[in-house]
């Protein structure tokens, strides 16, 4: 399911910058992304695809190791999805190749969370601690995502909190 959210968000819109905005593919059929608001850092989006409505808040990673990596973009969302009863479900697109045997980690201030990987996705460990993470983000000024490439590179990619606490009230409020 979290697969085919990250496939379906990757599919609509992006507008945060205007490389993501070009990156536009929108399938047939597929709802079109509205852009709700920008704050900071951050944009929120609404999408609905016949009775499915899909929030989120959007943010690209601000730097990212190694520097080869540089053309492709490293993004953070904060999506619900009422109609499958998820709300403030928190994932990466890292937009290259993971190792998937390993756990890689979200370090805001001095909290750790281990995430495990699916491709070029990445979540929680444990989808329990998404409220505590939550939490992390709403409080911190930065996240450093630590994860390993499939061909086993370490990776580093930072970002910015600034208007997260608005951007993702705001696709929370779109999608009640």
């Amino acid at each position: 399911m979290k697969l085919a959210l990250a496939c379906a968000v990757l599919a609509l819109p992006l507008s945060i910058t205007p490389a993501l905005a070009q990156a536009s593919r929108t399938p047939a059929g597929q709802g079109q992304a509205l852009l709700l608001e920008t704050a900071g850092k951050w944009q929120a989006f609404s999408s609905q695809q016949g009775r499915s409505k899909i929030c989120y808040a959007l943010s690209k990673a601000e730097t990212r190791v190694p520097a080869n990596l540089k053309d492709v973009d490293g993004l953070l969302f904060v999506s619900s999805r009422p109609a499958e009863g998820v709300r403030n479900e928190i994932s990466f697109v890292m937009n290259f190749d993971l190792k998937e045997d390993v756990e890689h980690q979200a370090i805001i201030g001095n909290e750790r969370f281990a995430l495990v990987a699916k491709g070029q996705n990445m979540w929680l460990k444990n989808p329990a601690e998404e409220g505590r993470m939550l939490d992390a983000l709403r409080r911190g000024s930065g996240l450093e995502i630590k994860g390993t490439s499939k061909r086993g590179n370490a990776t580093s990619d930072k970002y910015s909190l600034a208007g997260l606490n608005q951007t993702v009230k705001r696709a929370e409020d779109a999608c009640k």
